[in-house]
């Protein structure tokens, strides 16, 4: 495996020497620039493309339809 991966680099939960701290603000934020990007990519923006308005971003999820029922 040492011929493969670079050790250093490597997290230690699969044998390697380093050790990484999560951070979900940050994540979220590289997340959404991600986001944000590949929409651009693909011709997908608007003025504010992932604007919420409790602050966070996301994507935005339709309601499920509802079925009519004819008697």
């Amino acid at each position: 495996m040492k011929s493969l991966f670079d050790m250093d680099n490597l997290p230690s939960e699969f044998g390697g020497k380093a050790t990484l701290e999560y951070d979900h603000e940050e994540f979220s934020r590289l997340m959404t620039e991600d986001d944000v990007k590949t929409a651009k990519f693909w011709g997908l923006v608007d003025e504010k493309p992932f604007a919420a308005k409790n602050g966070h971003s996301g994507a935005e999820v339709a309601p499920e339809p509802v079925a009519s029922i004819v008697s």
